[in-house]
Order: structure tokens, then C-alpha cells, then sequence
């Protein structure tokens, strides 16, 4: 009786296992092509990525908890037909954080679609953008990001950046890639905007 029970305890994790492993493939999303520059101490990458497209919306303040969520909200609306032509586009990721004085929440729009071609938000709060082609620096990191997180990598990242040789121009940008509900293998990224020092 004990080894039934044991078996059909194996099974059932195994089954579960199986699950997790599917949901963790359906959950991948596009996400924008980069060159990769330089890798340096750390597990810092230096990165070149195009320009891309950009739905946008402010922030009443610095932080992952309720100002994020609600951005979040108020993109996705957009994102899932809350536009003039009722059009559902496609999720991608990362969704980012730029953390400045006047902080913002954006999602990259699908990167076949120029701006002109994306439907016109009904949401005031949500502009669209085009931004230019950028170099970054990045660190990743696993697990929920919070706040105190986001400091202390952005912290690392810096000292990294500079002792390397590279100018930081510009405020923390968070870049968070999975949905809630992933538990494993979370990726979490914080970037600064980087030149070489001449």
C-alpha cells in the first residue's frame, strides 16, 4: 500500500512537472533583437539595440508596487484593443521601467509595426513613441524584483560601468520579462544608457 502511495506521489509530480514545463514554453514572448558589444565583469553585457516603438505612459513615482501595476494596466489596455481600430496586438517583453525624475512604464510594440502603422490610443494617459537607436549596459537577476533590488543592482551595475570604462548617461531603466505567476526562472534586468569614455 505504502509503495502505491509513493508511486502515485511520483507520478503526480511528475505529471505537474511536465505542466510547469509546457506553461514555461507558452509563455515565451518576442523580444527586440540586440547586438551584444561587450561583456564585462560581473555578468554585465554591453548592448546595442535599434530603434523601436514604444507605447508609453507616466508614473506617479519610482517603484514596482502600485504606480507599476497600474501602468501596466493602462498599457495593456491599449495593448488588448483600446485603440480607434479595436486591435489586439501581439505581448512582447521585456515590460520597462524608465526610472528617472519623471518616471515611466512602456511595452515595445510588435517590431514589424512602425508608429505611423499602430492604431491611435482612446487613452490620454498612453503616447506612442519612436526611440532611437541606443547602447546599454545590463545586469540581470533572478526572482520578484523590489524596489530595495532595483537599487542595489542599479548600484552594482554602475560601479561596473565605470570601472570598465564606460560614461552612464541617463536615469535606471528596469526591464522585468516574466508574467506574475512564473516561478522559475524569473529575469529581471536593470540598464543604464552608456557611451564609450574617449
Amino acid at each position: 500500500m505504502k509503495s502505491l502511495k509513493m508511486l502515485l506521489i511520483g507520478l503526480l509530480l511528475f505529471l505537474a512537472f511536465l505542466a510547469g514545463t509546457r506553461l514555461l514554453a507558452f509563455e515565451k514572448v518576442p523580444e527586440p533583437a540586440f547586438k551584444s558589444l561587450a561583456k564585462l565583469s560581473g555578468g554585465v553585457e554591453v548592448r546595442e539595440y535599434p530603434s523601436l516603438v514604444v507605447a508609453k505612459t507616466s508614473l506617479s513615482r519610482n517603484s514596482l508596487d502600485g504606480p507599476a501595476n497600474e501602468g501596466f494596466r493602462v498599457v495593456a489596455r491599449y495593448l488588448f484593443g483600446g485603440n480607434d481600430r479595436s486591435e489586439s496586438m501581439a505581448m512582447t517583453a521585456p515590460v520597462v521601467m524608465d526610472m528617472g525624475d519623471q518616471p515611466s512604464l512602456y511595452f515595445y510594440m510588435p517590431f514589424d509595426r512602425r508608429e505611423s502603422d499602430l492604431p491611435t490610443t482612446s487613452d490620454q494617459a498612453i503616447t506612442l513613441q519612436t526611440l532611437p537607436p541606443r547602447t546599454l549596459g545590463v545586469l540581470r537577476f533572478g526572482g520578484y524584483a523590489s524596489d530595495k533590488d532595483l537599487k542595489r543592482y542599479g548600484r552594482r551595475l554602475r560601479a561596473i560601468l565605470e570601472q570598465e570604462g564606460w560614461l552612464v548617461e541617463g536615469p535606471l531603466i528596469y526591464m522585468g520579462y516574466d508574467a506574475p505567476w512564473t516561478l522559475i526562472g524569473r529575469r529581471n534586468e536593470v540598464a543604464y544608457q552608456v557611451r564609450r569614455s574617449s
